[in-house]
């Protein structure tokens, strides 16, 4: 009898024990045993990362709707394995016929696909028929393996139409504006997880890409501006003088310059000939390259501090039409994006140079690239600032990072969706961001089709994206920071992003990351909001009383934890007030109980505000004479 109640007791505490630990995958747990991870949440001792250098020539035909291109791609292995075949992605081919898409398509609409001309690797010519093609990746054999710490060159040339009708995430919007992006063959990332990425891009899961470099060129007929990823070379063989002294005294003002306006466009005022125009386009260190062009637009320039230990500046840039709503601020609001990410949360300096938010005449949505935005124009303030801010932040998360989007779609949406709350409640004072978000949440917590986010985004389809890439994580960064405090959790998130800023982190290189910063195991925590299913409802089970002391009673009724706020009235208006964090469902209690002390009678209790995530609210509240 002895020996079998010490078994039920030693299997409890390996039970209790287990529950603490966060699932890992079988790719992860070969990751720590190569320690290219490790369990404290930096890159292991032998963490490596390919890369490419692109040079590419394109040719915009504007009035054919068409690019085309040719590249020359050096690829470094920097892996310990031999590769004996190269992955390219061809983007743009999810809108041939045949290929799965997350959205329909109209019927009428553009069905082309990408037509390489010619592909060369190490100067041999590839058969392209006998290659192997999926949906938007076409993956090349080698004739020879491409060994550790060696690189190859591809050689490519190609061409696509511009989507017109059918434009997912970039396009031809018309009259002169196109917004290029997903269009060149791409050399997808071959990591230490899973080797290559042959996930398809079917829509809507975006990016997961090395850190790499380009030099561009880009052919545009006359009368064309250009703004793009990375820097302009050639400002001086392009513009008149005047052009370039204001786009030299934006990347210093404090006040937003009025680079090209309507009325330069009228005095044919912007260029120094009518000839065609070659843009030349240095890109350092960025995952992606994307332009975007306009023959009529504004063009707005304002410089923002980014570091203010060195005064290191960036050019906050925005372009669009004269009856763009709300662009006339863009620029300014831009500005004020990068000084906050940069200063306050994060608080990591803006790497890149430049940021350009580009309208797209749409009227909502946005679409990121690295320091460019694909924006649509909401048609309230709140709206309008909320959008520059998002797309911005989405060059920390995924770009700078160099997150696995496509995976974890969370680990950047989220924080794109956490981040804007105090800039867009400060400019539009009006709006309650935070409740918002938390609407946003509670309306697809619980639902059937709601999954944990720690499930592949590539698994998540309809109307719970919006639940699992950006509401519920932003509510669960919002729990976290009142958990650990606003610094404990900037300095915490500061630690993660310098231990990762450049590299693929994974959720698991997350998640302890800022266990070992806190020196606190917070499992319990991110269990709980990233792994299972289920959503957050605390209810307000019982009040008693003895003399003026009362006790109320709080449940969990569900799996997610959150802060437990209290606020207790007496009959003439008057209350007191309760706040405890998270922390007091971490031993996995469903119940607790909370004393107050009151010399007046209490006749109303109240579980929550709207700050906080409760999917049934209909038990949040006692009211009455208690005894």
């Amino acid at each position: 009898m002895l020996q079998r109640i010490l078994g039920i007791f030693f299997f409890l505490i390996i039970t209790i024990n287990a529950q603490t630990e966060l699932y890992t995958p079988f790719e992860i747990q070969k990751a720590y045993e190569k320690q290219t991870r490790s369990k404290d949440g930096k890159p292991g001792i032998n963490y490596w990362q390919n890369y490419s250098d692109y040079k590419i020539q394109a040719e915009l035909i504007v009035n054919e709707s068409l690019l085309k291109g040719k590249a020359e791609i050096k690829y470094f292995n920097e892996s310990p394995d031999s590769l004996d075949r190269l992955v390219l992605r061809l983007y743009q081919n999810v809108l041939r016929k045949g290929s799965a898409r997350d959205w329909s398509l109209s019927a009428n609409g553009d069905f082309d696909e990408v037509i390489i001309s010619s592909l060369k690797i190490n100067d041999k010519e590839i058969d392209l028929t006998k290659q192997r093609y999926t949906a938007t990746n076409l993956i090349v054999s080698l004739n020879e393996k491409l060994e550790p710490q060696n690189n190859l060159t591809v050689e490519v040339e190609w061409s696509l139409k511009i989507p017109i009708i059918n434009a997912i995430r970039m396009g031809n919007y018309g009259e002169g504006e196109i917004f290029i992006a997903y269009w060149y063959p791409q050399i997808a990332v071959y990591d230490d997880v899973e080797g290559w990425d042959l996930i398809d891009y079917n829509g809507i899961v975006e990016f997961y890409n090395d850190i790499n470099n380009f030099d561009v060129e880009i052919k545009l007929p006359p009368k064309y501006l250009l703004w793009s990823t990375g820097v302009i070379q050639n400002m001086n063989e392009i513009f008149s003088e005047e052009i370039v002294n204001r786009f030299e005294k934006a990347k210093e003002s404090e006040d937003v310059v009025k680079i090209v306006t309507q009325d330069d466009h009228k005095n044919n005022s912007i260029f120094k000939n009518e000839n065609e125009i070659t843009y030349k386009i240095l890109a350092e260190k960025v995952p992606d390259f994307s332009f975007a062009v306009s023959d009529n637009y504004n063009w707005d320039g304002v410089a923002a501090i980014v570091d203010r230990s060195n005064n290191r500046k960036v050019l906050a840039q925005a372009a669009y039409g004269d009856s763009a709503r709300h662009y006339e601020n863009a620029a300014l609001y831009s500005k004020y994006t990068l000084e906050y990410m940069s200063e306050e949360l994060p608080g990591f300096p803006y790497q890149y140079p430049e940021m350009t938010s580009f309208a797209n005449k749409n009227s909502s949505g946005g679409m990121e690239t690295p320091m460019m935005a694909n924006n649509g124009e909401p048609f309230t303030l709140y709206g309008h600032i909320g959008l520059i801010f998002h797309e911005i932040a989405h060059n920390y998360f995924p770009f700078m990072m160099g997150n696995n989007e496509r995976k974890y779609a969370w680990m950047d949406e989220g924080w794109a969706s956490f981040y804007p709350r105090e800039i867009v409640e400060k400019y539009a004072e009006e709006y309650d961001y935070l409740a918002e978000r938390i609407k946003g949440y509670e309306a697809g917590a619980g639902q059937e089709g709601e999954l944990p986010m720690i499930v592949p985004s590539y698994s998540v389809k309809g109307g719970q994206t919006r639940t699992n890439f950006y509401n519920r994580p932003a509510v669960a960064y919002f729990e976290m920071m009142e958990l650990l405090g606003r610094e404990n959790f900037k300095n915490a998130v500061l630690e993660y992003m310098n231990r990762w800023i450049g590299k693929h982190p994974l959720p698991n290189d997350f998640f302890y990351s800022i266990n070992d910063y806190m020196k606190e195991d917070l499992n319990w925590f991110w269990k709980a909001w990233f792994y299972d299913f289920g959503y957050p409802d605390l209810c307000l089970a019982d009040v008693s009383k003895s003399e003026n002391n009362y006790k109320v009673t709080i449940r969990k009724n569900g799996v997610i934890p959150t802060r437990v706020y209290i606020k207790a009235y007496s009959a003439d208006g008057e209350f007191i007030e309760v706040e405890k964090n998270a922390r007091v469902w971490k031993d996995g209690n469903s119940e607790i109980e909370i004393e107050l002390a009151s010399d007046k009678e209490l006749v109303r209790f109240e579980l929550g505000n709207a700050h906080i995530p409760d999917a049934d609210r209909s038990n949040n509240k006692i009211e009455g004479s208690i005894n």
